[in-house]
């Protein structure tokens, strides 16, 4: 899940130079804003401060940074690269680098781990070389990640991890499905998707029971269906909320539970987002009673 948390500074373990961690990150020269943890990534945005001079070091996993503000530059192997917002690199394992933030920089720091690696491979391609992902949609590819990064739902690892493994791919394309025609193992995908009782399914399970590859599966799902999965999943959440609203027996705080919601409070935010209004005002328009609010407009 997503924990929003205080700004902290955190200590990298020692890389290929050598310097101790409180020398690469001193003080409160990194800071997690906030942060999300699966079994397949560990996402981080990370504020640094301007000024900073990272030495070179490495990390022991495979990574992806999404530059949100702020220009810095980062040398690799490969060589040197000025990073402008809004753009997305891959760090491969045990690669030597060093950065400079000359002003202040916000970053999505994207740790990819063993399930989401398996993943990949099953579909038979490489990651791509450190640097820049130069392909055209690694850019919607990053602000759709930083969207559902920022949503804090429980659905949004679903759609996460899916961008991710997209911008694994070696080229980021694959040949656009046919239109016109929704494969079966599709409509079976949104059939289970709509099941109250499957909308925690991680992609690998979903991926296991419609025998598609996750990639497949999230990029027809959106090309089909004009939405992405954990979209699909907050739409169903609201209409069933919606239909049980119309029954007076029931209290909202029931009602975001019954719908798969953490608690009334995420029910709240949600059903704002996507209807315009509180639950409350909802029931109050489906009933005819319209709220003081409402009334007063007319007056």
């Amino acid at each position: 899940m997503i924990r929003p948390t205080e700004s902290k500074s955190i200590e990298p373990s020692a890389g290929a130079s050598g310097a101790p961690p409180s020398l690469l990150y001193p003080g409160e020269s990194r800071r997690v804003l906030r942060e999300l943890e699966t079994p397949a990534v560990k996402v981080e945005e990370m504020a640094y401060a301007p000024g900073l001079c990272v030495a070179r070091h490495s990390h022991n996993t495979s990574n992806f940074i999404y530059i949100i503000a702020g220009t810095h530059w980062s040398g690799h192997g490969r060589g040197g690269d000025t990073c402008v917002p809004r753009t997305v690199r891959f760090l491969p394992a045990g690669e030597p680098h060093e950065n400079y933030f000359p002003v202040g920089c916000r970053c999505l720091h994207i740790e990819l781990r063993q399930p989401i690696l398996n993943l990949a491979a099953a579909h038979g391609r490489t990651i791509c070389p450190s640097g820049g992902l130069a392909w055209p949609s690694a850019l919607a590819l990053g602000a759709r990640l930083y969207r559902e990064f920022r949503r804090k739902d429980d659905v949004s690892p679903l759609d996460i991890e899916a961008v991710i493994l997209q911008l694994m791919l070696s080229n980021g394309e694959d040949a656009p499905p046919r239109r016109g025609f929704i494969p079966t193992w599709l409509l079976r995908t949104r059939e289970m998707l709509r099941e109250q009782d499957h909308t925690r399914l991680t992609l690998a399970e979903l991926s296991g029971s419609v025998g598609r590859h996750p990639v497949q599966i999230s990029r027809q799902f959106h090309h089909h269906f004009g939405c992405t999965i954990s979209e699909y999943l907050r739409r169903v959440r609201i209409a069933r909320a919606q239909s049980l609203l119309s029954c007076r027996g029931m209290q909202v705080a029931e009602i975001a539970l019954a719908c798969g919601f953490s608690d009334q409070s995420h029910f709240t935010t949600a059903f704002r987002r996507l209807t315009g209004m509180p639950p409350h005002r909802y029931r109050l328009r489906i009933s005819g009673k319209p709220s003081a609010r409402d009334s007063s407009l007319h007056l």
